[in-house]
């Protein structure tokens, strides 16, 4: 009986083993970058962060980071909700800011969302129980069952503009994430992932590089 408990609490603690490493994980990739190859390298040196949600404090957790890390690496930033705290700056705002304070505009916006399931394939494992004087350990043999689970995947773009008539995009970044943790880790985890891309290629240039080569530690 003893035998029998032992059994069912290794099996327990299997699956919630397993369901963690499986669904519990964050990660974020790059999935695609774009760059206008005209760009002249390092010409920004005062950005304006926008993010685009309804909801305010993940709009302003989201720009912080991004300002956070940018500032980080000597460059100067701000984000968009200390002009406009209720919501982002229409279209029609944009030129007047770059105009009286900004020379580009990071633009951070969720592409889609889906969740997905897939299969977890069952295993095996072989669970001592006794010991024999002459022959070592006795084993049974544990199966444990698959199961099905399931993912978040959030996409969000990353876009840097210069000032012109119409907004002109000088370099996009497309990101992928599952199961994207809490709004303060998710965009701290997107920034770190962005910032050091747009550096190394030459999008901005860390503070003490105007001009010439950007650190390889970066």
């Amino acid at each position: 009986m003893k035998n029998q408990s032992k059994k069912y609490l290794i099996y327990f603690l299997l699956i919630i083993f397993t369901a963690i490493n499986f669904s519990g994980c964050t990660s974020s990739k790059l999935v695609d970058v774009w760059k206008e190859q005209s760009f002249k390298r390092g010409s920004i040196d005062n950005f304006l962060v926008i993010a685009i949600n309804n909801n305010k404090t993940k709009r302003r957790i989201w720009e912080k980071s991004f300002v956070d890390e940018l500032t980080a690496k000597g460059i100067k930033a701000t984000g968009s909700y200390h002009y406009y705290p209720n919501e982002a700056p229409a279209e029609k705002d944009i030129p007047e800011l770059f105009k009286n304070k900004f020379d580009g505009i990071v633009l951070i916006q969720k592409v889609s969302e889906e969740v997905r399931k897939y299969r977890v394939p069952g295993s095996i494992y072989y669970e001592p129980w006794g010991f024999r004087r002459w022959y070592g350990w006795r084993y049974s043999r544990v199966y444990v069952p698959g199961y099905v689970d399931k993912e978040r995947i959030t996409q969000l773009e990353i876009s840097v503009w210069e000032p012109s008539e119409d907004g002109k995009m000088i370099w996009s970044a497309l990101t992928e994430t599952i199961n994207s943790d809490l709004p303060q880790n998710f965009s701290k985890e997107i920034s770190s992932l962005i910032i050091p891309k747009m550096i190394s290629d030459r999008i901005i240039l860390p503070k003490g590089k105007k001009g010439g080569e950007v650190d390889s530690s970066f």
